[in-house]
């Protein structure tokens, strides 16, 4: 499984729990991750992880921006 395949796997994962879905699998190196609304944050940091790796911008948002004196 390429990267692209695993970033277009994670992502399917990560609309499906956002759109209702209870819960959802995703493999990677060959075992079975599950994912809930309760860890969706992992599935997030791991489509970053691969954006990464494939050279892609990561979509994670800073922090509103401080204001110094």
């Amino acid at each position: 499984m390429t990267l692209n395949d695993k970033l277009q796997q994670a992502e399917t994962a990560y609309h499906r729990l956002q759109t209702g879905t209870m819960a959802v699998s995703i493999t990677e190196d060959g075992q079975q991750i599950d994912f809930n609304r309760a860890n969706i944050h992992q599935l997030k940091n791991y489509i970053d992880e691969l954006k990464l790796q494939l050279g892609m911008k990561s979509t994670r948002r800073k922090g509103p921006a401080g204001v110094m004196f």
